[in-house]
Parts: structure tokens; sequence; C-alpha cells
């Protein structure tokens, strides 16, 4: 079995994560490993655009995992993964934060053919979405737009598998409890002898009461993702567009569309730099302003890498919101003059 597939499947919820995983148990083809990060991350000046009155936001976080495969034949293996987060409380309230967030839950079975898994996990589209999510503040959020196309999500079914080393499907199916809630998606990316990587997506989901804007409605949204990465020596390219409709039944339509674009370089001594640009909107009728804006940013980023485990960055969003845009998911305007923010951040992956 080609283990680049194994570790597709396996691995899904560390490629914005640790790559880090330690074996700690192996005996008879069954294997245990654990990983995760510890990261401290301080926003100065603004917090999500509201200003700081204080002196710092604390993000910090810490997320543990846990992954296993066992060998049941030469084509024939099985897996499973738990990925939790932690945060913290704000800075008024000094008490522990209590509260385990669940990222991942899911098994599967590995096969010659493909790997299929089940539970919580992320759909097809992500790995779309994830050739452009390569900053420190907020990237990734192509993958947002619809249930379908998004990461950690309950009941789902996924598909994945690596052609001749070069073409990697997924196809994922959520089977939801709930009526209008059920959806699948399907992605592929192509990797070209020359650095070009080239992939898209499909998504579609019902469409459930509060899924959009606390509509109670029902109908079906739809999405469709392109994605390019180009990797050439030390530098690392990459954008995505995504673009798509919320069908309403018994109200009027949503489009959406997003694009968003990033660059790594990597120097010899550990430092790298990073870019990203992004840039999302909804478009209805009869639903408010007609326009608004869900993203509109750019991050620049410089990070250094003592080494594999552990790293230090200094990143700066600058937020192009205005006071008065209508900007956010409820259609309400802006109460706040829009401030950029400054995040000093080090983490240590295990």
């Amino acid at each position: 079995m080609n283990e680049a597939i194994l570790a597709s499947a396996v691995l899904t919820a560390l490629t914005s994560a640790t790559t880090l995983a330690a074996e700690v148990y192996s005996k008879d083809g069954t294997s245990l490993s654990i990983g995760g990060r510890a990261e401290f991350r301080g926003d100065f000046i603004g917090n999500g655009g509201e200003k700081i009155e204080g002196s710092m936001a604390n993000k910090s976080r810490f997320r543990l995992n846990v992954g296993g495969k066992t060998q049941i034949t030469d084509d024939l293996t099985g897996f499973g993964f738990y990925e939790a987060e932690q945060g913290v409380n704000s800075s008024g309230d000094n008490s522990p934060a209590d509260n385990l967030k669940q990222r991942y839950m899911y098994a599967g079975i590995g096969t010659q053919f493909g790997d299929i898994s089940f539970g919580r996990q992320d759909t097809a589209g992500v790995q779309i979405s994830q050739m452009s999510d390569d900053g420190q503040i907020w990237t990734g959020g192509q993958k947002t737009f619809i249930n379908a196309g998004n990461e950690q999500i309950n009941n789902a079914i996924v598909y994945s598998n690596v052609f001749s080393d070069v073409l990697s499907v997924k196809a994922s199916a959520i089977a939801a409890q709930e009526k209008n809630q059920n959806g699948y998606g399907l992605s592929g990316i192509y990797a070209t002898p020359f650095g070009l990587d080239v992939g898209l997506g499909y998504a579609m989901n019902d469409v459930a009461n509060d899924d959009f804007r606390n509509v109670v409605d029902s109908g079906s949204a739809n999405q469709l993702i392109g994605g390019l990465s180009y990797s050439i020596a030390s530098l690392t390219l990459g954008g995505t567009y995504t673009q798509g409709r919320y069908d309403f039944d018994n109200s009027s339509d949503v489009d959406f569309n997003g694009v968003e674009l990033s660059g790594t370089y990597k120097f010899d001594n550990g430092f790298r730099i990073m870019a990203a640009y992004a840039k999302a909107q909804y478009e209805g009728k009869g639903v408010g302003e007609s326009k608004y804006d869900k993203d509109d940013f750019f991050e620049l980023t410089g990070q250094y890498h003592f080494n594999k485990s552990l790293r230090t960055y200094l990143s700066y969003k600058i937020d192009n919101r205005s006071k008065g845009d209508y900007s956010n998911i409820d259609n309400a305007k802006i109460a706040y003059d829009v401030e950029n923010t400054l995040r000093l951040g080090l983490r240590y992956d295990f």
C-alpha cells in the first residue's frame, strides 16, 4: 500500500498543526503516535478589528492529538485520529480554562484502492483551500462559506486516494441527523513535474435554519473552488478563488466569492518571510445591503525557526475595512474605527 495515501488519511488534521508526532507504541503491526503544539499568541493594537483598550489580547492555545494505525493484511489498514484544543480565558478572568474544543475525531480503513474514514474531519474541498492557507493571524477563509466545503465537520464520510503519486483525489459526504443538513464534495489536486500544483473542487449542501444570517428557510448552497500552488527552490506561492450561491426557497438568493493569495520565502538560516492577501464578499438582493465584505486584509509575517520544534514570529494584519461598512455575517454596519493587528507568537511543536 502506498504510504503517502495512508499519511494523507491519518494525518489530515496535522496539515495546519504539527508534523512532528512521535510514535510512542509499536507492536505486532499496531502503532500509536502523539503530537501537538503549545503556542503563545499575543495580539496588540487591534483584536479582530476592534481596538484593544489595554495592552494585549491573549490568543494562546494548546493542541493535543493522538493517532493510531494497525496493519490487518498487506493491503488493509485500520486507523483513527483525535485532536483537541484548549485556549485561555480573557485577561479579566484569571480562572484556568477548563474546556477542550474537539477539532477532529474519526476512524477509517485503508485499502489499495484508497482510504475511507468516518467522523469529525475535513471535507474534500479543504485540500484546495489549504493551497493558500499560509498566514499566522487569519487565512484559509475560503473553506468557511458552506459546511460541505469546510473543515472539522461532524458526520463526515471521506474517501481519499493518490493516483500515480501525482493526483490527490478526495470525496466527502455529510450524513446529517436533521433534515436540510446533508451535503457532499469532490476535489482533486494534480502535481506537475515542474513544481506547479493545480486544484479544483465542488461542494453542495442543503440549507438548514440559521445556516446563513439566521434566515429561517430551506434550500441549497453550492461552492466551486480552484487553486494553484507553485514551489521553486526556497519560494512557495499559492492562490485560491471560490464562488457560489445560497439558493433559498422562499427568499432572495445570495452569491459569494473570495480570493486568497499567499507567498513564503525560506532563508537558509531558519528565517522566512510570509505575505498573504484575502478578500471575500457576499452579494444579495432583498436582504439589506447588496454587497458586504466577509474578509478584506493584507498580512505580513517574519518567522524564525530555532529548530524543527520551536519557532517565533511577528505578524502584522492590515485591515482594509472601515467604520460604517457592512462587513459581517449579520449584515450590520461596523460601529467602530477598524484597527490593524500586530501579533507576537512563540510556538513549540511536539
